[in-house]
């Protein structure tokens, strides 16, 4: 499990499968007959393009965000080779801070964002990021690495 967590997180793994599965769709394109099955592969290799484009930049939308506020620019979120989030600082002092567990890839990185927030006077709880009041946040989120 921990060897699929550090896979998962691995900038160069995600890049092959994206680059895998959009070398099967193109290929599935030019095999197949019906023209309903060709424009469900094309929207399949242009989310394939965005997503190769976003992973390429090493950047994630918060999408539930951009649909709020209408704006990719505020639902921006910046991330290092391994996925986690690059300033935590600024995921804190955002205008519009309204955050979930679904914001997090893994439970120490929800962890770490909370705690620093806390620290720079940030109330994450007020977003039920735990639940129980143990301290503990985003307790259901796998537990890969930092």
């Amino acid at each position: 499990m921990n060897d699929m967590n550090s896979m998962r997180s691995s900038h160069k793994v995600r890049l092959w499968v994206i680059g895998a599965l959009l070398a099967v769709a193109v290929a599935l394109f030019f095999i197949l007959k019906g023209t309903a099955a060709k424009v469900a592969l094309g929207v399949v290799i242009a989310t394939l393009l965005i997503a190769l484009g976003l992973e390429t930049s090493k950047t994630d939308y918060d999408l539930g965000k951009a649909i709020k506020t209408g704006s990719l620019s505020a639902a921006k979120i910046q991330r290092d080779d391994k996925g986690n989030l690059v300033n935590v600082d600024a995921f804190c002092n955002a205008q519009k801070l309204d955050y979930n567990c679904s914001d997090f890839k893994t439970q120490p990185e929800a962890q770490s964002v909370y705690d620093r927030c806390k620290t720079l006077g940030k109330n994450m709880d007020i977003y039920g990021l735990d639940g129980n009041h143990n301290g503990i946040v985003c307790e259901a989120l796998p537990k890969g690495a930092k």
